[in-house]
């Protein structure tokens, strides 16, 4: 496996990683150990899809996070292959493939949470 696909990995696994099923670990914490806003620079969601195409654990994994969410902050995800934010109606996406939403959500959530504004 390439260094950048284990980067990409390491990444998409922050969605196990920080829920208390998970190991509990801090978004700050796996933004450390990822180097996530620096990486990020590097990345976007279409690099994500064949990952988790790979990897279908992930997109449970993330709809998990997602549904087990305690704040209205961020993005949220639905099994139905859509995304959006809480009290923003026009923020809703809908994708063809639950893959291309967990890949889209990830990006848009964890840049949220990073303070890197990915609202686009």
């Amino acid at each position: 496996m390439k260094d950048r696909d284990a980067q990409l990995i390491n990444v998409l696994k922050i969605g196990h990683e920080t829920p208390m099923r998970g190991e509990g670990v801090s978004l700050r914490e796996a933004f450390k150990r990822t180097d996530y806003r620096e990486f990020r620079k590097t990345f976007g969601p279409n690099d994500l899809v064949a990952i988790v195409k790979t990897h279908p654990e992930i997109s449970n994994e993330w709809i998990a996070y997602s549904q087990g969410k305690r704040t209205s902050g961020g993005w949220y995800l639905l099994d139905k292959s859509e995304i959006g934010q809480i009290g923003n109606p026009e923020s809703r996406k809908h994708f063809d493939s639950v893959e291309e939403a967990v890949s889209e959500y990830v990006v848009r959530e964890l840049d949220f949470w990073a303070n890197l504004n990915s609202d686009g």
